[in-house]
C-alpha cells in the first residue's frame, strides 16, 4: 500500500476514535469506561483534578512532563484522561463543548484568546523551554541545508507563531499559502543554489502550527534548489519518529524540551541553553538539530474561564487542593 495513503487511513482511524471518545452528550465528568481513546487516571484523591477530565495527545499519558509530571511536581491527579490530538481541533472542541474540563494546549494557538480560555501558571517549571528548530537526518544536514534553515531559525519569533496561528487556524488560510508569504516578509525567499543536489522529505506532526512550520522549510530549501517532498499531518512522536530514525523522513520542526524528554525522561534542563545544550547528547544515532530560535510555543494546561472561576483556579497547583 503507497505509505502516504496508509498513513491517510490511519490517521482517519485515529480521528474517528478520537471523535467517539468524546461522545455527544457535552458531559465531561461522568465516569465512562476507558476506551481505545480514554485512559483511567483515577488515584487523586479528593482534589478538584480528581473530579476532572483532562484531554490532550495520546503522548500525554507517558510523557515526564505529561501525566506522569503532573502527579510528581504537582501532587495532580485527573480524575480521567482522553486521548485526543495535540491542541488540535479535537482538543479545543472538546474543552469548548464541555466534553473535557481540561486541556494540553500550545500557548500560542489562538483559540485561547478567541475562546476566553485561561492558562493555568506553571510556578513549578514542569515545562521546560520550548523553542522551535529544525530535527534532521544528519546524513541529509549538509553546509547548504543547514545555512538555509538556519537563516530560517534567525528570523522565526513567537509573535511569528502567534499570528501564523491566527492566519491558519482562524482566519482558515491555507497554510503553504501563509508559509510562502512569511518567507517572502522575510526575505527568504530569493532563488539560490545553496542546497543544491539534495534531496530532502520534510514532515510534521498533526497539529496546525508545526504543518506551517513544515511549509516554511520545505519551502526555503526548495527556493534554494533542494528537491523537496512533504508528509504532513503525519500523527504524534510515537508515528513519526521511527520515520526519522529509518530515513523515510529526512526533517521535521520539532519543540526543544519535550524532544529532549521524549528522549531522556530524566532530563531536568529548564531554560533555553540548557535544553539545547543537552539535546545532542540525548538524541540516537543519526539525528541531529540545527540552530534554534527564538521562538517559543510551551505545552500549557488550559481550563475555560467558567471551570477556572467555578474552582478558583489560576496555577497547576490549585488542581490538588479540596474542592
Amino acid at each position: 500500500m503507497n505509505r502516504r495513503i496508509a498513513m491517510a487511513l490511519t490517521g482517519a482511524t485515529v480521528l474517528l476514535t478520537s471523535l467517539a471518545a468524546c461522545g455527544e452528550s457535552g458531559s465531561s465528568t461522568s465516569s465512562s469506561g476507558s476506551s481505545g481513546s480514554e485512559s483511567s487516571a483515577a488515584g487523586g484523591g479528593d482534589t478538584i483534578a480528581a473530579n476532572l477530565v483532562l484531554g490532550g495527545p495520546p503522548e500525554f499519558e507517558n510523557r515526564a512532563d505529561g501525566l506522569p509530571g503532573l502527579k510528581d511536581v504537582y501532587g495532580v491527579t485527573f480524575g480521567e484522561f482522553r486521548k485526543l490530538d495535540a491542541g488540535g481541533p479535537l482538543t479545543i472542541n472538546a474543552l469548548k463543548n464541555g466534553q473535557i474540563d481540561a486541556a494540553d494546549i500550545f500557548t500560542t494557538d489562538p483559540s485561547i484568546a478567541a475562546n476566553d480560555f485561561v492558562v493555568l501558571e506553571d510556578p513549578k517549571d514542569l515545562y521546560a523551554a520550548q523553542n522551535v528548530l529544525p530535527l534532521i537526518n544528519t546524513a541529509k544536514a549538509t553546509d547548504g541545508v543547514k545555512a538555509v534553515l538556519n537563516a530560517v531559525s534567525a528570523k522565526l519569533t513567537t509573535d511569528d507563531l502567534i499570528d501564523l496561528n491566527e492566519k491558519v487556524i482562524n482566519e482558515k488560510q491555507d497554510p503553504a499559502a501563509v508559509a510562502k508569504q512569511w518567507l517572502a516578509d522575510k526575505g527568504l525567499d530569493a532563488a539560490g543554489s545553496q542546497a543544491a543536489g539534495t534531496d530532502l522529505t520534510v514532515g510534521s506532526a498533526n497539529f496546525q502550527e508545526n504543518v506551517i512550520l513544515a511549509n516554511v522549510y520545505a519551502q526555503a530549501l526548495q527556493a534554494q534548489g533542494a528537491t523537496v517532498d512533504t508528509q504532513l499531518n503525519i500523527g504524534s512522536r510515537e508515528t513519526y519518529m521511527p520515520g526519522l530514525q529509518d530515513g523515510s523522513i529526512d526533517l521535521i520542526p520539532e519543540y526543544s524540551g519535550v524532544l529532549l524528554q521524549f528522549f531522556d525522561p530524566k532530563a531536568s534542563a529548564v531554560s533555553s541553553d540548557d535544553v539545547y545544550a543537552a539535546l545532542p547528547a540525548a538524541l540516537p544515532s543519526g539525528l541531529s538539530v540545527l540552530e534554534q530560535s527564538a521562538a517559543q510555543d510551551k505545552d500549557a494546561i488550559v481550563v475555560t474561564k467558567d471551570t477556572a472561576d467555578k474552582y478558583g483556579l489560576s496555577s497547576i497547583a490549585d488542581l490538588a487542593k479540596a474542592p
